[in-house]
């Protein structure tokens, strides 16, 4: 499952740079990362008026995509879900997704990104989850780094976030209506155990590394 962070903060700020930034810096480091922006504007028609996609919309579709042979554009309605539990239907592949925005999801750590040209206040007094800020000028009370200590901020975030155990052990994860639930050891390893089993008895199946199930019961 994906580690998922969001940095906040008032706009105009620096969190795209400081975010691309630091994506260049992790990828440097070995991880897959993916983004997730938050806007609140909504977005313009997936297609032009009178395409394909507009005419499937018509018709009542709203889960529609598009695959090129370089890209693959989808749309889907708003699910309500945590933002963890979102980035892992979206993201179930990267080591880490990386937000910006959502201030307030309250299943994610969240780094506050402040200047002193445009932060009249520092919006971790006011919000949960804060865990350190990026800022032009000191701050107290909080793990605070400066724009130019990108290495040290990952080196943070390894931690705070333990990427380094990505790795280490096989993952499994139990997904009920887009809510994570925790598993106690014994039942992640019987559920890993009775999956891996029957799904190596199916053809086509070696050297799996990801897989999936859903199951949508009738009700």
């Amino acid at each position: 499952m994906p580690k998922v962070l969001t940095f906040i903060g008032y706009h105009n700020s620096g969190k795209t740079t400081l975010i691309r930034n630091i994506m260049k810096e992790l990828k440097g480091r070995g991880y897959s990362v993916a983004v997730m922006k938050s806007t609140k504007h909504e977005l313009e028609p997936f297609e032009k008026q009178g395409s394909d996609t507009d005419l499937y919309r018509k018709d009542g579709i709203d889960r529609i995509a598009i695959v090129t042979p370089s890209f693959c554009t989808a749309t889907s309605p708003r699910a309500e879900k945590g933002l963890a539990a979102l980035a892992l239907s979206l993201f179930p592949d990267v080591d880490l997704v990386l937000c910006e925005g959502f201030k307030s999801a309250t299943d994610v750590k969240k780094i506050e990104v402040a200047r002193s040209s445009v932060s009249k206040d520092l919006l971790k007094d006011r919000i949960r989850g804060v865990v350190a800020v990026v800022s032009d000028f000191d701050v107290e009370g909080v793990r605070n780094f400066r724009f130019d200590q990108v290495s040290s901020l990952c080196d943070f975030m390894e931690e705070s976030l333990q990427l380094p155990s990505l790795a280490k052990e096989d993952e499994i994860y139990l997904l009920v209506n887009g809510r994570k639930i925790p598993l106690k050891r014994f039942v992640r390893d019987s559920l890993k155990g009775t999956i891996c089993g029957y799904v190596g008895s199916l053809r086509f199946t070696e050297n799996a590394r990801d897989i999936n199930i859903l199951i949508r019961l009738k009700r």
